[in-house]
């Protein structure tokens, strides 16, 4: 099962969200695992499954995501897997996809209204506190007002569970985050990934933000999560332009 996010107004960009299901993986992978760095040797035939399925220009090739706020651009396809280590790319030539793994971490797809560039980017909380997303953006050389960013499915705040010396770390950075954390009855805290991002996404100047409704952590049948089972798959999400 491929989710295809219909909220680019250009056709020229095409994306691709997977979840879970449909492919030929294994417990404890099952099904669609596309985690090019793990030990599943069904991820190629999920893969080439993937490419066919979704009629995408060449097949997915993935960065190694170091959690960090690096950013790269996408000239030609890369070589193979992991080549390349960054949490977030962008292109601005045609049939080139950009793709990011994830299974509880937050996946943004980026384009411009005008389909000039493109973008995919891998929020983690590392990401997110090192401003991978201004990093990228400022990288697109383009008014964010012509941008139109697209949060895919990630852990929801509930099950996210932070500790104190976590919210500080944001709220002493940026006060204005302090609204994206909620305490619960025993005094912890809870992180709201999206949240987070929608907030930087604003302040930079995008007002065009659409958001997955998925949690991964409380969907089990449809999308892998690594805080809920620890051994796990992927899910990639997709972006490029036509």
């Amino acid at each position: 099962m491929i989710i295809i996010p219909n909220f680019f107004t250009n056709s020229s960009i095409k994306t691709v969200q997977t979840s879970r299901q449909g492919g030929s993986s294994t417990k404890p992978y099952n099904s669609l695992n596309l985690n090019v760095f793990g030990a599943d040797k069904q991820v190629p035939a999920n893969l080439l499954h993937l490419k066919e399925r979704a009629n995408l220009p060449h097949m997915p090739v993935f960065m190694q995501q170091i959690h960090s706020d690096k950013v790269v651009e996408f000239i030609d396809v890369p070589d193979q897997h992991g080549t390349i280590k960054a949490d977030a790319c962008f292109t601005k030539n045609k049939n080139i996809i950009c793709a990011v793994l994830s299974a509880d971490c937050l996946p943004v797809l980026i384009a411009d209204k005008q389909a000039t560039v493109v973008a995919a980017v891998h929020c983690g909380w590392r990401g997110l506190y090192t401003n991978i997303l201004k990093n990228c953006i400022e990288k697109l050389n383009v008014n964010p007002k012509d941008l139109q960013c697209w949060l895919g499915p990630c852990i929801s705040y509930k099950p996210y569970r932070v500790d104190e010396s976590f919210r500080q770390q944001f709220v002493l950075k940026n006060q204005q985050l302090s609204h994206c954390f909620y305490r619960n009855k025993k005094g912890g805290w809870h992180a709201d990934l999206k949240k987070i991002a929608f907030y930087q996404l604003e302040s930079l100047g995008v007002q065009s933000i659409s958001q997955s409704p998925y949690c991964t952590h409380d969907n089990k049948s449809m999308f892998y999560s690594y805080r809920r089972d620890k051994e796990t798959g992927r899910m990639a999400s997709l972006i490029w332009l036509k």
